[in-house]
Parts: structure tokens; sequence; C-alpha cells
């Protein structure tokens, strides 16, 4: 090698290191406090990507003290986004692969790669394995691959891939009401990232036949799996009411699975009993009584369960006067929030037919919006309840949706910080 290239690399060689010797030195004046108060302002992907600089930026970003400090900081959050199915499949199911083209959001953090399942499949047997989305909550996914035998459930962070499986349930039954629920937590454990105390319960109702002899005796099993255990448990209400018997002798396609709110599940079945709430806490089940203005069943697309901004809510549409209310759950009591006309509701864009239209979910942050599938155009489409507007919500990818039916519609709300998936107990099956 001529001597000058070899004193042009040297010379370049010399650059980079006093580069990094100067960068070094600049985070090497700055103290962990000063570096986590730099920090937490990014947003939460650059946060994390923060963690490749350097041995110190992890340890410092990954200890729970930085974690308490983001959260505080962003304590509004308004990330969210929505899983739909965009055509219909047998029994809701698709491959992991292809469950990213099912998300609409408005927020980048959700792009490249964005919210997929394609994680899960590690094994070219798997690749062709199709599974379930079931429910999230606090930015972990509850999903099935119910074609196993037994039955398998996976829960997973779509964002940071991390994800379990869990113990085979109690029975095989597949047509169950599911519920999940998330708490995460962070410990005082600075060591490693694993300081997250991350628990979280599943718990599985089965469709009873009207004709099974459990009807008479008036109980309902409840099989829960607790992460902290890392076992399957069978709980067993008893009710004096007879309507309560009736909660779960019927499918409702549409509300599988539970809507948590105020640290509670909540299902909406077909029964005109009432929404049935199971406390995680301490095991205790109710009915909460629908409005008296409600009378079901009606059609599946002109009624919806759901949370939002901490509050449960309940909408539906009257064949009756041709009016949509929408009421608001607060001390055990149904208060009705909005009322409205279907000729007040004004479209902005030609194609909403508002004789079309199917209720989807409250939006689960903002308080005033109401999401509809339009049916006739195959779109989503957001309804403001204090201008009486509708239209096409800003997502920045096309939410079209082909079906006959109302489609499976999951909100997923992003946490201000990755939710870890907690490690659970490992018990030989029997």
């Amino acid at each position: 090698m001529p001597e000058s290239d070899v004193m042009f690399e040297g010379s370049s060689l010399r650059k980079q290191m006093n580069v990094e010797l100067v960068s070094s030195s600049v985070f090497d004046k700055l103290t962990d406090e000063l570096l986590i108060e730099t920090l937490k302002h990014l947003p939460i992907k650059p946060a994390n990507l923060c963690k490749c600089v350097s041995i110190r930026f992890r340890s410092v970003i990954s200890s729970s003290y930085f974690v308490r400090c983001y959260v505080k900081h962003h304590q509004i959050n308004n990330s969210f986004a929505f899983y739909y199915q965009s055509k219909p499949t047998f029994h809701n199911m698709i491959r992991p692969s292809l469950m990213g083209i099912d998300i609409t959001f408005a927020f980048p953090i959700f792009e490249s790669p964005g919210f997929s399942l394609s994680f899960l499949t590690c094994s070219e047997q798997q690749k062709q394995e199709t599974l379930q989305y079931l429910a999230s909550n606090n930015g972990l996914v509850l999903c099935c691959a119910a074609l196993r035998r037994p039955i398998v459930y996976l829960v997973c962070n779509p964002l940071t891939k991390q994800w379990i499986a869990l113990p085979p349930p109690p029975s095989n039954v597949k047509t169950v009401y599911v519920g999940f629920i998330c708490n995460p937590q962070y410990s005082c454990n600075d060591d490693q990232e694993q300081g997250s105390k991350t628990t979280f319960k599943v718990v599985r109702i089965e469709v009873v036949n009207c004709e099974s002899p459990r009807q008479l005796s008036g109980t309902l099993k409840l099989e829960i799996f607790c992460s902290i255990s890392g076992k399957w448990t069978e709980e067993f209400f008893m009710s004096s009411s007879t309507s309560d018997h009736e909660l779960f002798y019927g499918w409702n396609y549409r509300c599988p699975s539970a809507v948590v709110c105020d640290g509670l599940l909540h299902w909406d079945t077909l029964s005109n009993s009432g929404i049935f709430t199971y406390d995680p806490s301490n095991g205790e089940c109710r009915t909460i009584e629908l409005p008296h203005e409600i009378r079901k069943p009606v059609w599946a697309f002109k009624y919806c369960l759901g949370e939002s901004a901490g509050r449960l809510r309940y909408a539906n549409f009257s064949w009756d006067d041709t009016n949509y209310r929408v009421w608001e759950l607060k001390d055990c009591e149904w208060l009705l929030l909005h009322k409205v006309h279907l000729d007040e509701m004004k479209a902005t864009v030609q194609t909403i037919n508002k004789d079309c239209m199917g209720l989807l979910s409250p939006h689960p942050l903002n308080q005033d919006i109401v999401f509809f599938w339009c049916r006739s155009s195959c779109r989503i489409v957001e309804y403001n309840m204090g201008n009486k507007l509708l239209k096409l919500p800003c997502f920045l990818r096309d939410a079209k949706i082909i079906s006959l039916l109302s489609p499976m519609f999951f909100p997923f709300v992003l946490p201000c910080w990755p939710t870890v998936v907690p490690r659970i107990k490992q018990h030989d099956v029997s």
C-alpha cells in the first residue's frame, strides 16, 4: 500500500476516534439526572432506540427510575390503532404475517414495521398457522392458535416483539367469551429491564347450551389464568336471579372479548339481562342492567359497548324513532350523553350513506367521537357528537372492510412506555 494511502487511512481513523472521544466526553459530562431529563422528552420509539448508543444509555433507559420519569412526563398519550377484519375469514382467523394489513392508525409509530404479529411465526409450520386476535390491554395482546389441540393462547407485545405461550386451559372448548386484563408496574430493581412487575389475567366463560343441566344449577364456570401463579383455576358464579343464568346461553360473535374499564371486565351478551362484570382483584361477579330504553335482541351492528377515556359507554340505534343514543356508566347508573336523529347527522363525504351505518366503538381517547362502519362504502367513519358531523377519520392507512356482517373491531391504545411481557412459571401438564 502506498505511503500516502497509509497516511490517509491513519488520519481518517484518528478523526473518527477524535469524534467518538468528543461525543463520549460530552455525554460523560452529563449526570444521570440530566441525561434522564433530556431523554424523557423523546417519543417512545427514539427513546428505546437510544439504548443502542452505549452501555450507559442502555443502563439508564432500562432503569425503572427512567421509566417512571418517562411515564410521568407523558401522562397524556394520544397514540392508538384499530385491528379489524378487512375480509371475512373462517372463525375470524388470519395468518400472523398478514395481520398488519388489518390495522388502521393515525400515528407514525405504528409504521415500519408497524403493528404486526409476524414475529410469532418462528418455524415453517407456524408460518402456515392461523391465529385469532382476541383482546388487548395496556400494550399487550392476547391471541389464540385455536386450531391447535389443545388450544394455545399467546400473550405478546407487538412493538417490542416479546411473547409467551400459556399452558392449555382446563377445557378444550373453543366457543368461549374471553377477557384479558394487564396491570403494568415497575419495581425499584434497576439491575435489568425485567424490573417490570407486569401481571395479567385471562378469563374464559363457556357458552352454555340451553339444554345443559348447568342451567338448572344456576352456576356459571369461569376459567382463569393468572401470570403470577402460572396456572389456570376455576371459579363458579352462583346467581340468585334466573335472568343471570341466561347471560351466556347464546353466542354474540361481535363481542366475544370483554371491555376493560376501571379494572373490571365487561361482557355484552345476547341476553336482555344486561352486561356481565367480573372483578379480577376479588373474583366478584355482577350484572349491570342496560338502560331501560334498550330492548334486545337487536341487529348486531346497531349497538356497541366500549371504553372511552376511562369510562364505560354503550351506544345503540333505535328503529322506533331512528335515533342514535350514547350512554355513559357513572356511579352504577347510565347517563344519556347524546341523542341524535338520523337526519340531524351531517355527512361531509358523499360516499357516507347514513342508512347503511353500523356502530363499531367509542373512541378510546376522545370522548366526543364514536366510530361507525359504512357498509355501502366499506369504510370506517367517525361521528363527532359535538358538531354532529360524519367524516372519514384521518388514518395514515386506508381502512376498507368488506363484509356482510359487522366486522370484529378492537382498539389498541399505546401506553406511555412499552409493557414488558412477564415470565410465567412453568408447570408440568399432567
